[in-house]
């Protein structure tokens, strides 16, 4: 027997009477003196408690009881997900049945799950012939038609059955990825907005529903070019409004953030907004994990946005690498990259000074990073001295290392100091060894006669 009649009820009983059914059996078949009738009416309810209600046409039952007995046969399999005995029994059915088109449409479904998707086109496009103002025989043929990569067929048939009415979340979802399929990415956005404005409070199942809606606009948008900034701002309310039941979908979540980063050409967002979204994710990351996950994520956005900010030159965009994109790397090249960086900043102090201010408002992560040196360089006193300082560290790296745009793009400072040429750049593999390392007992390289461990090593580390 199926799960609606284990419950006394009609196929495609609503949530409602699902669950009043339910208590009213479990009160008159109790665990202790009806055990085994009172675990068939509990996973009765279990399964169909969490069924989205209006996903399935309702069908009266069939008056011939040879009928009755064959639709029994085919929800025992069903509900067991016997696949190919469902499939059979509807076949067999319908066969003996015609004038019965619900055989006809569980034959569809069941013909679709066991891999026969061709025979499941064939079983729809007889159904909405039969009954062509039917939405839900339309919705399962244009799912057919998606399993069969028909692409247009099927956009065609998800318009239509959005037409007679579906409305469902998976029914918008389904339809939203065919307008993708068929770069219709103004029709799906649309789709999808309806989604998200339902006037409804979102129960805890449907949350990923709607944050796999707000993840299909910003794709869709970013293929058609479009601003989503309004629909970012909706995102980040409904994330502080239901955060307790976003954590359960952070990696979502995270891959929306992600996808922005990515994006950001193509965003007309302002900072202020996305961060106003980000900080919102960010309430949400609870654990440890959660956040060294999100630090990753916000990471990826501020290298982005940096590298896309017209504002910043391209020494203080090479910050993001130094600062943040080394932390693997030996200590010496990370060395020999600060001080790079530093010595350009010196140079270009003037356009510097006015991105600094930038930095310290919209990337706090890197302005704390560089905090110090940029107050200097905002102070502007004994630069020459700091200068002179780091030159003669520079040099000792310069000998053994490459990769950096120091000399590259001062070479008159290479010529004052070196005279000859003991730097190439590579910008494939930015601050590398172009030599040995030295060694702890090795001589130093700046000619004192002393070990480098006792000599510049100390210099360095301190």
């Amino acid at each position: 027997m199926d799960d609606y009649r284990t419950l006394g009820l009609e196929q495609g009983a609503s949530q409602k009477e699902i669950k009043k059914a339910y208590f009213s059996l479990v009160r008159k078949y109790s665990p202790e003196e009806s055990p085994e009738k009172f675990r068939e009416i509990r996973e009765a309810y279990e399964r169909l408690k969490g069924q989205t209600e209006g996903q399935e046409p309702m069908f009266p039952r069939p008056s011939d009881p040879l009928a009755g007995k064959f639709l029994d046969l085919y929800w025992k399999y069903r509900n067991a997900r016997d696949l190919h005995r469902a499939r059979d029994v509807c076949e067999e059915a319908w066969k003996r049945f015609p004038e019965e088109i619900q055989f006809l449409y569980h034959l569809a479904l069941a013909q679709r799950c066991a891999g026969n998707s061709g025979k499941s086109v064939k079983s729809c496009e007889e159904l909405v012939k039969r009954e062509p103002e039917n939405k839900w025989f339309w919705r399962e043929l244009a799912i057919s038609y998606d399993e069969r990569s028909y692409t247009r067929k099927a956009y065609m048939a998800y318009e239509k059955a959005y037409e007679l009415g579906c409305r469902d979340n998976g029914f918008l979802l389904d339809f939203s990825t065919s307008c993708d399929n068929y770069e219709q990415y103004s029709r799906g956005i649309q789709v999808l907005t309806e989604l998200v404005r339902k006037d409804r409070r979102w129960k805890k199942e449907e949350i990923e529903d709607v944050l796999s809606a707000y993840c299909g606009i910003l794709m869709m948008s970013c293929r058609k070019g479009a601003d989503f900034s309004g629909m970012l701002a909706e995102c980040s309310q409904f994330i502080r409004q239901y955060s307790i039941y976003i954590a359960d979908h952070l990696k979502t979540l995270l891959g929306f953030c992600t996808a922005i980063s990515m994006n950001l050409e193509l965003c007309g967002s302002s900072h202020e907004l996305i961060r106003d979204f980000f900080s919102a994710v960010e309430k949400v990351c609870v654990s440890e994990k959660d956040q060294a996950m999100f630090a990753i994520v916000q990471e990826q956005y501020m290298d982005h946005r940096i590298w896309a900010d017209q504002r910043l030159t391209e020494t203080v965009q090479h910050g993001m690498q130094v600062f943040f994109q080394m932390d693997d790397e030996p200590m010496d090249i990370r060395s020999y990259a600060m001080l790079d960086l530093k010595l350009c900043m010196i140079e270009e102090r003037q356009e510097v000074l006015p991105q600094l201010e930038i930095l310290k408002a919209e990337y706090p992560a890197y302005y704390e990073k560089i905090r110090e040196f940029a107050e200097q360089l905002q102070n502007g006193k004994n630069l020459g001295y700091l200068k002179s300082s780091m030159m003669k560290q520079y040099i000792r790296h310069a000998k053994y290392m490459s990769g950096g745009k120091y000399f590259e793009k001062y070479p008159d400072e290479k010529k004052k100091v070196m005279g000859t040429v003991v730097h190439q750049n590579d910008d494939e593999k930015p601050f590398v060894r172009s030599g040995k390392k030295i060694g702890r007992n090795d001589p130093c390289p700046c000619g004192s006669g002393k070990k480098y461990k006792h000599c510049c090593m100390k210099k360095e580390r301190a």
